[in-house]
């Protein structure tokens, strides 16, 4: 996408770092994807064409509107409506993103809710809402985010939360930022894996409401150490 405003640009760039991270700490795979809403323009939001994410660059980013729809004429992804939904049902998100997070996935099919266990956590909220696409769509369903009206019950799952699992399926994270959503991110997959190894040690202790609001405020005002330091590790990799 060619765009030369210097705020366009630098959503750009942080998308393909943002995705560099990701891939390089192991939370996103091959069908993986982030967005960011325009910041001139919140009926907009910015997401790269249908690539491998590796292959990613600048000008491979596409505008799209609030129902998903873009003049573009390059592929896209099937499942940006997650993202457009999102961004229509929640005027206060800036960013969207999914992916199949290892640790994470495992409570896209239990019974066992993901609930935060450490600080690092607090973001949570008391525990992770799941969309399950059998409630509306029976159990013969591809279980994709594949077109409006499921993605729309999907950003109703999410509702005010920060995180929501598609049943069987994957993970949402949203936020305030790029930054802030890879710092989410990041620190889903450590709780997830945190919460999985103290269920087979003993009888967890989850973050009390008090915790998590105040636990959430402190490590919430962290996020460009962890940019900073995941942008280093793609640096001494030699992928920045």
């Amino acid at each position: 996408m060619k765009d030369n405003s210097p705020a366009h640009q630098t959503v750009f760039e942080e998308l393909v770092t943002a995705t560099k991270i990701l891939l390089n700490e192991g939370i996103m795979d091959t069908f993986g994807h982030i967005s960011a809403r325009d910041p001139q323009d919140p009926q907009s939001f910015f997401l790269a064409q249908k690539l491998a994410p590796s292959l990613i660059t600048v000008d491979d980013i596409q505008r799209f509107n609030l129902d998903g729809e873009t003049s573009d004429n390059r592929p896209s992804y099937l499942e940006r409506y997650i993202h457009s939904e999102i961004y229509k049902a929640r005027p206060d998100v800036q960013c969207v993103l999914h992916t199949h997070s290892p640790a994470v996935l495992p409570y896209c099919f239990v019974d066992t809710p993901l609930r935060p266990v450490t600080h690092m956590g607090a973001f949570i909220g008391e525990k992770v809402p799941v969309y399950e696409i059998r409630d509306k769509n029976g159990d013969e369903t591809d279980l994709f985010g594949g077109s409006p009206g499921i993605c729309a019950d999907i950003a109703e799952s999410l509702g005010n939360q920060t995180v929501v699992l598609m049943a069987r399926h994957g993970v949402v994270n949203v936020g305030n930022s790029v930054r802030e959503v890879v710092f989410r991110a990041f620190y889903l997959e450590q709780e997830a894996a945190a919460l999985t190894a103290g269920l087979r040690i003993g009888n967890i202790k989850y973050l009390s409401p008090g915790e998590i609001r105040t636990a959430g405020k402190l490590v919430g005002a962290q996020i460009d150490r962890g940019w900073n330091h995941w942008s280093q590790r793609l640096r001494e990799a030699g992928l920045a």
